[in-house]
């Protein structure tokens, strides 16, 4: 145990359910939609939805790391096996990084490719990287390569959240439901 709070913090809470929001519901299906697009504006208009959106789970992740860091989080109940305790971490710690890696994967390849990156085309967000289409090509693959593996470890993630919820009963979904 950590000897951190019985549940998540309302901070935790807000950032883990807009940071999830904007990742399911807007970047996975936006960056599949628009990759399969023939060029033209549809294709170039969720390019930079996608772009800004990732920018501000980048910015949400970070702040997320911060409050938890500061705030601590819930220690898991002791009734839990250790390889689930373990696997737990393990999948939370592999969720923080990539959800810190995708966006600057996706950000330093399109930079390397397609600067200026701007917020929904109007604040240019600046970066020092040389322009390079080959090198930002694999920085980009890497990115989708990322991005799977994050969707698959939020299929663990969803799935042993409901586990808690539906067969445990244990209280773990509801520490980041309602606290």
């Amino acid at each position: 145990m950590n000897g951190g709070p019985a549940v998540y913090s309302g901070g935790s809470r807000f950032l883990h359910w807009i940071i999830a929001a904007l990742i399911l519901l807007g970047l996975i299906p936006i960056g599949l939609t628009m990759v399969s697009l023939e060029d033209g504006m549809l294709k170039n208009f969720l390019y930079e939805v996608h772009k800004s959106f990732g920018m501000i789970v980048f910015t949400l992740a970070v702040m997320r790391v911060v409050v938890r860091v500061a705030q601590g989080f819930p220690p898991l109940p002791d009734s839990m096996p250790e390889w689930q305790k373990i696997a737990a971490r393990a999948t939370h710690l592999a969720l923080y990084t990539l959800i810190v890696t995708v966006p600057v994967l996706g950000y330093t390849g399109t930079a390397m490719c397609c600067a200026p990156v701007s917020l929904f085309w109007t604040i240019p967000i600046p970066i020092s990287v040389e322009r390079n289409l080959e090198q930002a090509e694999i920085v980009l693959a890497w990115h989708k390569s990322a991005v799977f593996l994050m969707a698959g470890i939020l299929a663990l993630h969803v799935g042993a959240a409901l586990w808690h919820r539906s067969v445990r009963r244990d209280g773990v979904f509801e520490r980041m439901w309602r606290g």
